[in-house]
């Protein structure tokens, strides 16, 4: 190797050691008053992933702060096309299906997955297969993904493998992101919530709140998530519940675990481990801690865990349909339109090649 080229390879981890992030010099990132943060993100964010490079303008945060957020439109880039979620028969491999969680522990959704769970909940109820045929039962159309991803799941989709494809969301695959320009501090950690969220990843795809498991299990369903970490459901399109290897990441410090994306409060989310594989210490109840390096941040959880993060520790900004132009995150979430289900009895027929409703 040249020796000008090992010079500017110890040059640029010098800087990135000093540094807290590593960010670009112009553009809507050399803005003084944003969060280190934040600068970081908007320099490493995908650019497939940006329709609106951003504007800072007046917002209201969740506690009501009234303060300035950059405002910035994001779609979905990630960099492995979305799925497998639900094999085809219980003599499919991994290969085939995603993954799936009980009791902190992950399982690979393949077709004995499907075949034993019966055994894994210890409940004969569960049947999500055509014993005869030994093919999955799964949700394969919008009025099937519309039905299983319901908290009151109708009776007639009990007992399938859930699972709903990006273009069977009713929402615009874009969002308008309002991000505090630095975090306004709460007495009291903020829980997450599935709107907004916990974030948005660096490829542009949202982070959600908690996976509302005991609701879908309560329907004897499984709603697997990809090997990212994502599925989909009608309302919120596309979106990870879950940090795995898959996931876009920059290194941003030297020898501090890698950014993966921004939470709705201003502070960086990082991966759970380093480079050299070890744990953060000091973590808080959100997942966040400070260091020398990067300041107050948080760390995803385990894979296992049916959260990304905790909590927020400052007050949330909006995620709001991409084009909004004001954020007042004191106002509640508009409920989504409802979607005219399947009337009682009205399953269609096991499909040839795959079970269907």
């Amino acid at each position: 190797m040249h020796w000008k080229s090992v010079r500017r390879g110890l040059c640029a981890a010098l800087i990135a050691a000093i540094a807290p992030y590593a960010f670009a010099d112009d553009g809507p990132t050399a803005r003084p008053e944003l969060s280190s943060a934040l600068r970081g993100f908007l320099s490493h964010v995908s650019p497939n992933a940006v329709l609106d490079p951003g504007a800072i303008v007046e917002c209201t945060l969740s506690g009501g702060a009234k303060t300035n957020c950059v405002r910035f439109v994001l779609q979905p880039d990630p960099a492995k096309e979305p799925g497998p979620w639900c094999p085809n028969t219980i003599s499919d491999g991994a290969e085939a299906g995603g993954f799936w969680i009980k009791d902190g522990q992950v399982h690979d959704v393949d077709g004995p997955f499907i075949k034993n769970l019966s055994k894994l909940y210890d409940d004969p109820n569960w049947q999500l297969y055509d014993p005869e045929t030994g093919r999955v039962k799964a949700t394969t159309t919008f009025q099937g993904c519309f039905a299983a991803a319901r908290p009151d799941v109708p009776r007639e989709y009990y007992n399938y493998c859930a699972e709903c494809t990006p273009d069977q969301a009713i929402a615009a695959p874009n969002y308008t992101f309002f991000i505090p320009v630095r975090p306004v501090l709460q007495d009291k950690p903020e829980p997450i919530r599935d709107i907004p969220g916990a974030g948005v990843a660096l490829d542009g795809v949202r982070l959600n709140g908690p996976a509302p498991y005991q609701d879908i299990v309560r329907a004897y369903n499984v709603a697997p998530f990809d090997d990212c970490g994502g599925h989909v459901n009608p309302y919120h399109g596309y979106h990870y519940h879950f940090v795995t290897d898959c996931l876009h990441r920059e290194q941003v410090a030297v020898g501090h675990a890698p950014m993966i994306g921004l939470s709705m409060d201003g502070f960086g989310i990082f991966r759970r481990l380093d480079a050299l594989g070890n744990e953060p210490d000091g973590l808080d109840a959100c997942g966040g801690h400070s260091d020398d390096l990067i300041g107050y941040h948080y760390h995803a959880a385990p894979q296992g865990t049916n959260a990304i993060i905790g909590c927020l520790k400052a007050q949330l900004g909006c995620v709001l349909e991409g084009g909004a132009q004001t954020c007042d995150a004191t106002q509640p979430i508009p409920r989504p339109p409802p979607a005219n289900l399947l009337p009682s009895g009205s399953v269609r027929p096991l499909a040839p090649t795959r079970p269907t409703e």
